[in-house]
């Protein structure tokens, strides 16, 4: 006896399927009941599948004529905006802080600084220059130096050449960057937000990974240093525990 493919065969055959046909972004993938007749599943599993993959941000459905099912966004940009999502909900519900997203940040940003250093094409060291030479000229114009700062972080990551790794971190531009820019306003020196950029530029041209992760790991502690400075709640021996509720 065959058995019909269960909804979560169905998601794994879907996502084959959209790399076999080289699917972009747009690019229609069909109607359920054709994707049922081609995957030789139910309608079931079919519209349960495509949900759960609408949830990962994968793919979207649309109904009416032209409707149907279409891809979303690629895989590692799919698993960036999931995981942009879920932080951003943390952060609104306090379940998480700015001083842990820095942490994480830290632990995610420092290696993949090292990695820039090590994979890093010469066009993208070249835009990394543009980012820190714009926020220079114009260092007094703050809008400038937010969309530098934010296009600096992302650059880097996308150099490392690890989409997993840019997927995991695309969260830091869009979630953190903007909120903790606002808060550290009255205590940043933009000079020296610019010239920490420009030490680990320096390190990535040179192509010493070693020297990159350190430049690095000093521009983000400064970044928490600032917090303390503006009397931002900060993680402490005080904090409590994960998972452990505080005392009443």
């Amino acid at each position: 006896m065959t058995f019909a493919p269960s909804s979560d065969r169905v998601s794994q055959l879907l996502q084959e399927a959209i790399a076999a046909r080289s699917l972009m972004p747009g690019d229609r993938v069909g109607t359920e009941a054709e994707l049922a007749r081609d995957l030789g599943a139910s309608r079931p599993a079919v519209r349960e599948a495509v949900r759960m993959l609408v949830r990962a941000n994968l793919l979207r459905a649309a109904r009416g004529p032209g409707g149907g099912v279409f891809v979303a966004r690629s895989p590692d940009h799919g698993l960036a905006r999931t995981v942009s999502d879920a932080i951003a909900d943390m952060l609104a519900t306090g379940t998480t802080s700015m001083t842990e997203l820095i942490e994480v940040r830290e632990l995610l940003e420092v290696p993949l600084a090292g990695l820039a250093a090590r994979y890093a094409a010469t066009e993208t060291i070249a835009s990394l220059w543009r980012s820190v030479e714009e926020a220079e000229r114009g260092y007094d114009n703050e809008g400038v130096q937010r969309e530098t700062d934010i296009r600096f972080h992302r650059a880097i990551a996308e150099a490392s050449g690890n989409r997993v790794a840019w997927a995991l971190s695309a969260w830091s531009a869009e979630v953190l960057q903007p909120r903790l820019k606002d808060v550290i306003a009255p205590a940043i020196v933009e000079a020296v937000a610019r010239e920490q950029h420009r030490e680990i530029v320096a390190a990535i041209e040179a192509r010493k990974p070693a020297l990159a992760e350190r430049a690095m790991r000093a521009h983000l502690r400064y970044l928490t240093d600032l917090l303390e400075t503006v009397g931002a709640p900060v993680r402490g021996a005080s904090s409590p525990a994960l998972g452990r509720e505080p005392a009443a």
